[in-house]
């Protein structure tokens, strides 16, 4: 279980690649929010047992809280800085964000444990 949410810290992390042309700030405010989100994310899976098959609904409720206020942070700063970004992005709502991460293959791979998270 462990592998799989680090692969999908990774994975999510990768997906942050930022175009040409925008501001550092930005290019700032996307790193800090992915490395707090890895460090969350690690220290969640620190705290989790080898053996665990699935989540109990404490930890099911600590691994969504992590996730959202990933979703969250990143729409943040995308709509802070939405005149700067690439033509494709500029239009993108919140759902968007939350649609690219649940369906990231990591995410998928985490449905067999029936984790599902609220991100609105």
């Amino acid at each position: 279980m462990k592998k799989i949410i680090f692969t999908l810290i990774l994975a999510m992390s990768a997906q942050l690649a930022i175009a040409t042309g925008v501001p550092d700030q930005y290019v700032r405010a996307v790193e800090k929010i992915s490395n707090q989100y890895s460090a969350d994310m690690k220290f969640f899976l620190r705290s989790l047992d080898p053996k665990i098959t699935q989540f109990s609904p404490q930890q099911q409720q600590q691994f969504c809280g992590i996730v959202k206020k990933y979703v969250d942070d990143m729409y943040q700063v995308s709509d802070q800085n939405r005149q700067y970004l690439p033509l494709s992005v500029q239009s993108m709502t919140k759902q968007n964000v939350i649609d690219k991460v649940m369906l990231s293959p990591e995410m998928q791979l985490l449905k067999k444990y029936n984790i599902q998270c609220d991100l609105l």
